[in-house]
């Protein structure tokens, strides 16, 4: 079946016949794609007794070295919608390194795969000694799963399974299966987002070694698009809590005793998720929300008393402020489903807002932290959840992690970004997060625009001959310099025009909401957007910038360019790891503003083109389209 395009208009004759604005998958996963942890497919061959659980907890983004064997799944809180606690094992088409797998196709591919280490069901510690295993221990397995979350509806024929590993006949059994569906199709059938799934494990001569094995595995799908800009990451499973113990029943599937959060700690400002310290000190309660939003679960059968907190550090560590919620009464999950603290209420911030200084940037963490009593129980990870305020110089609706593309069509539409100030200020760049597109190496180009107004349409800057640019992970967000800074006051836009029909594909933050500031015009009339989300958009406020902001950065050790200053028109290249050589394709170089003005095929002797006396930059791009090497280039001849 053809994957289907979400589109906002009817698809009229020729993709450059209509307007529209369109949503996409990723080309890629950025947090492993510049995760600076260089993980492999194979690792320690650990063996564990029962119990064995996950809830996917962990900070971390690949799955713990301690319970699985290979890194092909994403730990993460940015795709599931409202897990059993917070964090999830998300499967897709994307592979361990970040990038859509090599053999994807249109139709039904293995992709993911979540292997366990080795478990001992041939023995168990009962009372502190290890007795051997029987049909009458009671041991289950279950999880949770979700199709979908926030991502892509894997189609019908795409599927993910379970398998159970035979060390007796060497051999894997498919245990248990689903195929692909809408997450608002399975919410309908199921009336729960995530859906536990328990196998008694009872065939003895299978299964009860002290190798026993068992493995989660997803089928998907790339869309069958002729627009190669159009293809990205799809067919997202989220599964959540794997549990496998002894003197276990089918009504039992999760852990006991086990107070948790459900999603990632959020601002507690009321309307960006960052924003410049000298707007914020202006009216600092003004900036503040009223309330939290933290879901909590109980997942034990019985009401617990708990207790919740949370305190603000500042960069000092300092305690700036304690919360203290007191105790509540926590109604269980079944089937009472999630909760705030106190339960039944909007959590109040008490007219709490974070204490100003003389400086001109500030960062504060905020730690909140739920008990069952005043001890705690037995899980204690998905306990804390912490979220850190950033107060420089940009206003960011989004979190910094994308969840799909965004772009319009057809040629010289328009986008905009809606940012209100409390005094007015500088504008003197704007940061840009653009995806890389799979399969796609065509220019783009757009006019980098600010707006006094859209209604009337005022236009108080526009510069022209920029191109989506893609940096590495010491800077995500490209950062484009005004020519001339603009002096702004009350509300302004910040967005494109762009000159072809191509899709820009502009990151776009599914877990954060500021759709009423977002606007697009492709056909004379400005319109909000239609989608839930935000885009990766930054204005750059204050004070000047400096100049060189860029430093040189290597993916790889050991490259050097040289001369620098550059006097004549030769450039070189030191590579320390001569192997390294064969991995770098091209050359790059960009003027001050960010517009690419010369391209070449990497050699380690390169003649720069007549360039006039100056800085620049200088990517150097490997053959899978990354920047693994950027310098300042400065030109005196």
């Amino acid at each position: 079946m053809m994957r289907q395009i979400i589109v906002t208009a009817f698809l009229l004759f020729s993709i450059h016949l209509f307007s529209q604005e369109v949503l996409v998958g990723l080309g890629n996963n950025p947090k492993i794609l510049n995760s600076k942890i260089h993980q492999t497919n194979s690792k320690s061959n650990v063996v564990r007794t029962l119990p064995f659980i996950d809830d996917f907890s962990s900070e971390n983004i690949f799955p713990a070295d301690s319970l699985w064997q290979d890194n092909m799944v994403f730990i993460n809180n940015d795709y599931p919608l409202y897990p059993v606690s917070v964090g999830v094992a998300t499967f897709d088409a994307i592979d361990s390194k970040g990038k859509i797998y090599s053999n994807a196709i249109s139709t039904a591919f293995p992709a993911d795969t979540l292997t366990s280490v080795k478990v001992r069901l041939d023995s168990c510690f009962i009372g502190g000694v290890l007795n051997p295993v029987n049909i009458s221990d009671s041991i289950y397995f279950s999880f949770y799963y979700q199709p979908q979350g926030i991502g892509n509806a894997p189609e019908q024929e795409d599927s993910l399974l379970l398998e159970f590993y035979s060390d007796s006949q060497s051999k894997w059994y498919r245990v248990w299966g689903a195929g692909g569906e809408t997450i608002q199709n399975f919410y309908n059938t199921n009336q729960q987002y995530f859906k536990p799934v328990i196998i008694a494990i009872t065939d003895s001569l299978k299964y009860f070694s002290s190798n026993f094995q068992f493995r989660f595995r997803n089928f998907a799908s790339l869309a069958n698009n002729n627009i190669p800009s159009w293809a990205g990451n799809v067919d997202q499973w989220n599964i959540d809590y794997v549990y496998l113990n002894r003197a276990r029943s089918f009504a039992d599937s999760v852990y006991r005793s086990d107070i948790c959060f459900v999603n990632r700690a959020t601002t507690l400002l009321k309307n960006y998720e960052a924003m410049p310290w000298n707007q914020y000190k202006i009216n600092p309660a003004s900036e503040m929300a009223d309330t939290l939003h933290n879901l909590i679960s109980n997942l034990d059968d019985a009401t617990k008393n708990t207790t919740y907190k949370f305190d603000v550090f500042d960069e000092t560590n300092t305690s700036v402020h304690a919360y203290n919620g007191g105790n509540a009464n926590l109604d269980t999950f079944i089937p009472n489903g999630y909760q705030t603290y106190p339960p039944h209420a909007k959590p109040s911030l008490d007219g709490f807002a974070y204490p100003s200084s003389s400086g001109d940037s500030a960062s504060f963490n905020v730690v909140h932290v739920i008990k069952d009593g005043l001890l705690g129980d037995e899980l204690r990870w998905n306990d804390t959840v912490r979220f850190n305020q950033k107060f420089y110089n940009y206003y960011a609706y989004d979190d910094g992690c994308p969840e799909a593309g965004y772009g319009l069509t057809p040629a010289n539409s328009k986008l905009a970004v809606r940012f209100t100030l409390g005094t007015p200020d500088t504008l003197r760049a704007v940061d840009m997060y653009f995806n890389q597109t799979y399969n796609d190496v065509s220019q783009k180009s757009f006019y980098l625009t600010v707006w006094s107004s859209l209604s009337p349409e005022t236009i108080v800057y526009e510069k022209h001959g920029l191109i989506p640019l893609y940096e590495d992970s010491l800077n995500l967000f490209h950062r484009y310099y005004l020519d001339t800074p603009v002096s702004l006051s009350g509300t302004f836009y910040v967005g494109w025009k762009q000159l072809t029909a191509d899709f820009l594909n502009i990151g776009f933050d599914r877990n954060t909401n500021s759709n009423s500031a977002i606007f697009y015009n492709t056909s004379g009339t400005w319109m909000n957007t239609m989608y839930s989300g935000s885009l990766m958009i930054r204005p750059v406020l204050g004070k000047a910038l400096p100049v060189g902001v860029i430093e040189n950065s290597s993916m790889y050790d050991g490259i050097k360019t040289y001369p620098n200053p550059v006097t004549d028109n030769q450039l070189f290249f030191k590579i320390q790891n001569i192997e390294s050589i064969k991995d770098l394709k091209e050359v790059i170089i960009y003027d001050f503003s960010g517009r690419q003005i010369y391209r070449t095929k990497f050699n380690q002797q390169i003649i720069l083109p007549d360039l006039t006396n100056g800085v620049y930059y200088l990517d150097v791009i490997n053959q899978q389209g990354l920047p693994v090497h950027k310098d300042k280039l400065i030109i005196i001849k």
